[in-house]
């Protein structure tokens, strides 16, 4: 159920407001950053200056979707801001909590016009709900089915632009349609944005279709050596730092979706894969099909996310780590 506001009470404030900035959380996956793209163009179209700020880089296969750049904390358009150039509201997208936001947290004193005000915008049923006006539907399937109903509520057309990025979006957060989270609305939001002109096969193929040779042959490796639990009902797979250099000397390597291929295993109801972040760090993400909500086990940890697709960083060894997850996994299955 939507938490505390409606799209009216939104609606009512923005006739207030000229200009608006636009974040969402650090490490911004497809339902981010389609979302914030297309809330941009929404706000544009409905006659409001909007900018997005984000405290990360948008990863290499998401960038086809900006139409125009996205600034960070440090972009020289941000600097000694006249009164005149501040946002009268900050609207946080796809963020469960408002420190999410990452480094964007850090400037909005300088940025902001006194009395602006902060607008919370997601789906995720671990929001914290925080703001000043709260809009947080855990029943959608992604943040931007939200931002979808906003331009309805506004009476803005949705142009092809924008409609490549919500439906971005859409597809990203649904797992291509095959996470259970899957419903009728997203799929109806989904035919909306196509008749407004996104073009789902080249969305797809630019976001999964396009990696680089060298994700494949880490991916062969990571498949290889994939390890079965509990008689095969849960899946792990782990990747170390090391690993990573070997095949992007760089260090820039793109690891979303890998955890989808745990739970395509025949048997498997609760996949994990574990990533080095650092020294000592690592980032779990874990997907579940069937009952097992695996956002509980994660929320263990400090984690979030939702009952089919969740994540936590944790701090220790990787078989430290790794048994603390799996032990967590296994109080969970039935």
């Amino acid at each position: 159920m939507t938490h505390n506001n409606s799209m009216k009470t939104l609606q009512r404030a923005l006739e207030d407001v000229d200009r608006i900035l636009i974040s969402t959380h650090v490490n911004p996956d497809g339902d981010a950053v389609g979302s914030v793209l297309g809330l941009r163009g929404i706000l544009e179209s409905a006659g409001k200056q909007s900018e997005v700020v984000i405290s990360d880089t948008i990863t290499k296969k998401y960038k086809f979707l900006m139409d125009r750049p996205v600034l960070r904390p440090d972009s020289p358009e941000l600097e000694n801001l006249e009164e005149a150039e501040r946002f009268q509201m900050v609207i946080f997208v796809d963020a469960s909590e408002r420190e999410r936001a990452g480094d964007v947290l850090d400037h909005l004193d300088r940025w902001m016009s006194p009395g602006a005000l902060e607008v919370n915008i997601d789906h995720h049923v671990s929001n914290d709900i925080f703001g000043d006006i709260v809009i947080v539907d855990p029943e959608r399937a992604s943040t931007a089915e939200l931002v979808l109903q906003l331009a309805g509520t506004l009476g803005v057309d949705i142009s092809p632009v924008v409609a490549d990025q919500l439906f971005a979006a859409i597809l990203t957060d649904t797992g291509r349609f095959q996470f259970g989270n899957t419903d009728s609305h997203s799929l109806q939001a989904a035919a909306q944005l196509v008749a407004a002109g996104a073009d789902p096969s080249t969305i797809a193929q630019r976001i999964y279709l396009e990696r680089p040779a060298s994700f494949y042959r880490l991916l062969g490796n990571l498949l290889s050596s994939i390890e079965l639990r509990h008689d095969g009902r849960t899946c792990v797979m782990t990747m170390t730092s090391d690993l990573i250099a070997a095949y992007f000397p760089d260090g820039h390597m793109d690891s979303e979706g890998i955890v989808d291929f745990t739970v395509q295993v025949e048997g498997v109801e609760v996949g994990v894969f574990i990533r080095q972040t650092g020294d000592g760090t690592f980032r779990a993400s874990l997907r579940s099909r069937g009952e097992i909500d695996v956002r509980v086990i994660v929320e263990a940890f400090g984690g979030g996310g939702h009952e089919n697709a969740a994540g936590c960083g944790m701090e220790g060894s990787l078989n430290d780590v790794k048994e603390r997850i799996v032990s967590e996994v296994k109080n969970w299955l039935k």
